[in-house]
């Protein structure tokens, strides 16, 4: 009889525990449901809760944004090739100020922002044919002043090797360079590593990267970009797939200038290098990659260093250390860049 009742008692506690593993991965599955449906809606109608800051061009069988500020004037155009992850918004701030003097140009790099994912995912040549469409669709009838902001600092050498004639001259921000990997090869090794981002991108598909992405960025973007506005255009799944791919290909790119670098120089053209002069934000990334605070601001010297080496790709070239600023010197100390453009622009 004892043990009929303990049975009883354990039949209905088993009975209790699978009713509630079906109930919490029946909310499991309505609310990954909900979020991908969610995360579906929100990215088709993108566009239309957040119109681009200017304008969709044809490239085929997809579209660019591209935002064209000021007036053509005596002074060369200029354009902005933002770094990895950031987009033409990140540069809204100094593109006003410069269009007061001349014409200014920012785009989103495909799957970017605005831009259409590419087809058949990241392509180093198409990323270089997009920004020549982009010069071509400004009607640019003069070289113009490119201006490379991290990853996009290589992107801005490669064009100037295939479109020499394009380019005026280049101003290269805190610019990934071939230098840094040859010098610091286990930092590099370890900090790519840790930059999959495969988890992040099948969350985003369930809506979590536009849910929760304010409260991860809040504390590194300045307070004139709207955070609503920063995730729900740029965070979204195609966008965080791309950057996965592109990411994967740094390491080429990197090969690839340094070709450049063995095989064309610059010569007069004039070129500024610009760098924090002691970048607390590399020192901290290292020392939480496991490495010692002196051995963190090695790493540092050795980024300032591999700056300093940039400069010899011109035969006109200056190097400006940055006082209280991190990576993102367009947040940091926009002036900098703006007086540096307008000194290169009133020199040409």
């Amino acid at each position: 009889m004892n043990l009929e009742i303990k049975h009883r008692k354990v039949h209905k506690r088993f009975r209790r525990l699978k009713f509630l593993g079906i109930t919490l991965m029946t909310i499991i599955l309505l609310t990954l449901v909900v979020g991908f449906v969610y995360e579906y809606t929100s990215y088709k109608n993108v566009k239309s809760n957040f119109p681009p800051d200017g304008k969709m061009i044809d490239v085929g069988n997809r579209e660019i944004h591209v935002n064209i500020k000021g007036e053509k004037t005596k002074l060369p155009p200029v354009v902005i090739e933002a770094g990895f992850g950031s987009w033409s918004y990140d540069w809204s701030n100094i593109q006003k100020e410069l269009s007061k003097h001349t014409e200014v140009i920012t785009y989103d790099r495909a799957g970017y922002g605005w831009s259409d994912p590419p087809p058949n995912g990241f392509n180093i040549d198409m990323t270089i044919n997009d920004l020549s469409k982009v010069l071509e669709y400004s009607n640019i009838d003069s070289p113009v002043i490119l201006v490379g902001h991290s990853l996009g600092g290589i992107y801005t050498r490669l064009f100037a090797d295939k479109y020499p004639e394009k380019v005026s001259g280049l101003i290269l921000v805190d610019a990934r360079n071939e230098y840094l990997t040859e010098k610091a090869t286990s930092y590099n090794d370890i900090y790519y590593e840790g930059q999959d981002l495969t988890f992040i991108r099948i969350f985003s598909q369930f809506g979590f990267a536009r849910l929760f992405g304010e409260n991860m960025i809040a504390d590194l973007i300045p307070d004139y970009l709207s955070l609503e506005k920063y995730v729900n255009v740029q965070y979204d799944t195609p966008f965080l797939k791309l950057l996965d791919q592109e990411d994967k290909q740094i390491r080429t790119l990197e090969k690839l200038v340094k070709l450049v670098k063995d095989t064309q120089h610059l010569d007069d053209k004039p070129l500024t290098i610009i760098t924090p002069d002691e970048n607390k934000e590399l020192q901290l990334n290292a020392t939480e990659l496991g490495y010692s605070e002196q051995e963190a601001s090695n790493i540092d010297q050795i980024w300032k260093d591999s700056q300093m080496q940039l400069t010899n790709i011109s035969n006109n070239s200056e190097l400006i250390l940055v006082p209280n600023s991190g990576h993102n010197v367009m947040f940091d100390q926009p002036n900098v860049i703006i007086e540096a453009i307008l000194n290169m622009a009133d020199g040409i």
